[in-house]
């Protein structure tokens, strides 16, 4: 957790495991051929502190900068004999000030290492002037993503360099390089690709001393921001693509400004509800468990969520992410965990990252990490997203999510309203379309997709459409309803904004459980404007072609490479497949050809296109989504057509599931249970009842001393013997029925029973959601 320490010694936020005695440093020297013993180190620490202590006293009348206060000096220079995660950073960026590199290596580590460093500062400021008299004065402006998003931090880098050495250089030397960066910075393009270029000429004016610009192009800059994100965190450009700009180098102006804003004391970002719920999005649910992104929006697949050269962490965006909550730093150890695969990872030397890391001396709240602290993201609700996640900390763990954005789209947003992503097993299984650059169409495997079919139709997406008609809008109505953290867990997302009708996608995950595998059920409950309509469901698995098992009803997908294909991309040695049983009886089912993008591993493949009747307008579909691998075998399915009712018998060896949908008017029955549901789940094991789960007013087992319940509204319940949890979305009077029970407990609190008989209450459940104990 994030701590303040007002005294010495520096304490940091987070917990750095020290190495042992001999032990070289986490500062893995190895990738640099200079190994640093504990006992060099420290000899090396007293030499600094007191070579600190000499440049104080020589430079406390020093101005400071008006973005990097010098006041701070003395406390960064203490890090580094304190804290190893900072003695490792103030020795990267020593070394590769005098290793040289790209521009930002040659201005932000010689900026740090001439504060840290203070003996040799003739040196670092000559390799800055060396930088801006060849990298920087080199860079080109133009219109364009490459040439001004892109060269954006590597002013972002030089400013902050300027800034440092100010003081150091000549007033025509000094004039110079200001009217370099000037000119470069005004010419980055505002209107496209905020923020970049209102966040470099925000600090041009801070750096420049002119208050009253600052403060306007802030506004700007704010603006800009909140384009990335949604109130809730979502991000409406797409997973990969805000993964990638969160967490890239190359865009410092756009994912450390804000940081830099918080240093000079705007503290609106940290505290920021959508600010902290991008960062836990992004590292909790725009990436699958495995740590590589699901495809929404302009998804490019090659996007990772971390910026990293061996074991050196370029960006400081996923290790600073604990200043934004304990919440996501914890899913971003996770990231690095699983994806580079890093254990003791340092960050790279830069004077921006260092900032970011140890805060103002005021402030003195030194921040570390531990990827020992990874955990993989629980099941979570969004308002414009859900992911429902298998519970073990697995990277082979199941994953669906579902996209419902409700606010302000962009240009990187597809039309995926309700659309879903899906993963296991260490694969993506279900994707969207993705991305490979704007207005690019792509060719595969002797077909061709055109960039405004994969950026601007729904049927790109795992999508429902009516009529085949493409969607009118890229929003949707948003996650309106759900139950999480039992074995059974439920959203729904709605939309009526972007079809001509309504359509409630509601998705259930059988959650690993009872000695059997997990799989999900997609339950889609259409109404139509239109008469006659018809509603096409549509299916992207990850793989060149599908397998008609049994038309009409039964699909079967392998996330394999065909020969000669260059994708789908794999992330695992495991044999992942997927069944996708269609329970409710369709009209038609085409398999279509389109081509998956995904950078440098395009491939054409198989998607299945669905088509069912609607009845006085509507419609309700339910699919079976069931994965597995070597070690998970796919269950048994079999159709299931009854009254109103039509579904799925899912079969695990003793473990007997029934999925069943319908438009959840009219009571039905099949064998000894009755219901009436919009969606029901329910487990028999041995023929005996085991759970279940309904979106609906009434379920019974038939037993000659019943176990269910009924409501006078449509409530969601999940219920395992006597215990189990319940959503109301609004007031309502429900009767438990379970053999000896005498009252009923919501949370902590006993209910006391309107009426009650012989193994049956009933109470008055207020509109929330709810444990329930049935009492004996």
């Amino acid at each position: 957790m994030k701590s303040q320490q007002e005294t010495p010694p520096v304490e940091s936020s987070r917990a750095w495991k020290t190495p042992t005695k001999n032990q070289e440093y986490v500062l893995n020297m190895k990738q640099y051929a200079i190994p640093l013993k504990r006992s060099a180190s420290s000899f090396l620490k007293h030499l600094i502190t007191a070579s600190v202590l000499v440049f104080n006293i020589l430079t406390q009348n020093a101005l400071a900068g008006n973005i990097i206060n010098t006041a701070d000096y003395p406390y960064w220079r203490e890090l580094p004999s304190q804290l190893p995660l900072y003695e490792a950073m103030k020795f990267n960026a020593i070394q590769t000030a005098n290793l040289g590199g790209l521009s930002r290596d040659i201005m932000g580590a010689n900026a740090l290492a001439y504060i840290l460093d203070p003996v040799n500062k003739e040196r670092y400021v000559a390799n800055i002037k060396n930088g801006f008299n060849t990298e920087i004065r080199s860079i080109e402006i133009g219109t364009g993503a490459a040439t001004s998003s892109v060269p954006s931090h590597e002013l972002f880098h030089a400013l902050l360099a300027l800034d440092v050495i100010r003081n150091d250089l000549d007033p025509a030397t000094l004039a110079e390089y200001e009217e370099m960066l000037r000119s470069k910075i005004f010419k980055l393009v505002t209107n496209k690709w905020d923020p970049h270029a209102w966040a470099m000429r925000m600090l041009w004016y801070k750096y420049a001393g002119q208050t009253d610009e600052f403060l306007e192009a802030k506004k700007e800059f704010d603006i800009g921001l909140l384009e990335h994100y949604l109130p809730d965190g979502v991000s409406p450009a797409g997973s990969g693509y805000s993964m990638q700009r969160f967490n890239s180098i190359e865009r410092s102006a756009k994912n450390t400004t804000a940081d830099l804003l918080e240093y000079m004391g705007y503290h609106e970002y940290y505290s920021n509800p959508g600010l902290i719920g991008l960062h836990e999005f992004i590292y909790g649910y725009a990436n699958a468990p495995f740590a590589r992104c699901v495809f929404y929006g302009d998804s490019r697949g090659s996007q990772v969520a971390w910026d990293v050269e061996g074991n050196v962490i370029v960006s400081p965006t996923i290790v600073k992410s604990a200043r934004f909550s304990e919440t996501a730093h914890t899913y971003a150890m996770w990231i690095l965990q699983q994806g580079p695969k890093l254990t003791t990872p340092i960050v790279k030397g830069y004077l921006a990252s260092y900032l970011v890391m140890a805060g103002p001396a005021s402030k003195h709240d030194p921040l570390e990490f531990d990827v020992a602290d990874a955990q993989l993201a629980p099941s979570r609700m969004f308002q414009n997203y859900a992911a429902l996640i298998e519970k073990t900390q697995s990277r082979d763990a199941l994953y669906l999510s579902v996209q419902s954005l409700t606010g302000q789209p962009e240009y990187h947003t597809h039309y995926e309203a309700n659309a879903i992503g899906m993963a296991g097993y260490g694969e993506i299984i279900l994707r969207n379309a993705g991305y490979d650059g704007p207005e690019n169409d792509v060719s595969a495997g002797g077909v061709t997709t055109p960039f405004d079919f994969i950026h601007s139709h729904a049927g790109a997406a795992n999508s429902l459409l009516i009529n085949g008609e493409n969607h009118s809008d890229k929003l949707a109505n948003g996650t309106i309803e759900g139950l999480l953290e039992e074995d059974i867990e439920y959203i729904r997302s709605s939309n009526h904004r972007s079809i001509k009708g309504a359509h409630f996608r509601d998705i259930l995950f059988v959650q690993p459980a009872d000695h059997v595998n997990g799989y999900f059920v997609v339950m889609d409950h259409v109404s139509c404007d239109e008469p006659n309509a018809a509603i096409n469901v549509i299916w992207h698995p990850n793989t060149a072609r599908q397998e008609t098992v049994q038309n009409n009803t039964e699909y079967h997908s392998e996330i394999v490479k065909q020969k000669g294909d260059d994708g789908p991309q794999l992330f695992s040695d495991n044999r992942v497949e997927l069944t996708t049983f269609l329970g409710t009886t369709p009209a038609d089912v085409e398999i279509k050809r389109m081509v998956n993008q995904s950078r440098g591993m395009h491939y054409a493949a198989d998607y299945i296109y669905t088509e069912y009747p609607t009845v006085n307008q509507q419609a309700n579909i339910l699919t079976v989504l069931f994965p597995g691998d070597q070690n998970h075998e796919i269950g048994l399915m079999k159709r299931i057509t009854s009254g109103d009712y039509s579904g799925t018998a899912i079969k695990q060896g003793k473990v007997v599931d029934i999925a069943l949908i319908s438009g959840g008017s009219q009571n039905g029955r099949l064998g000894s249970e009755s219901f009436r549901a919009e969606n029901l789940i329910y487990r028999k094991i041995s023929g005996k009842l085991n759970s279940y789960f309904i979106k609906g007013h009434a379920f019974s087992d038939g037993q000659p001393i019943p176990a269910g319940f009924k409501s006078d509204t449509a409530v969601a319940l999940y219920m395992k013997g006597a215990r189990g949890k319940m959503t109301c979305l609004e007031d309502s009077e429900v009767t438990f029925y379970y053999p000896g029970i005498s009252s009923v407990q919501l949370g902590d609190h006993s209910i006391p029973a309107i009426d009650s008989g012989p193994n049956w209450a009933r109470i008055a459940v207020p509109a929330g959601t709810f444990s329930i104990n049935l009492m004996p």
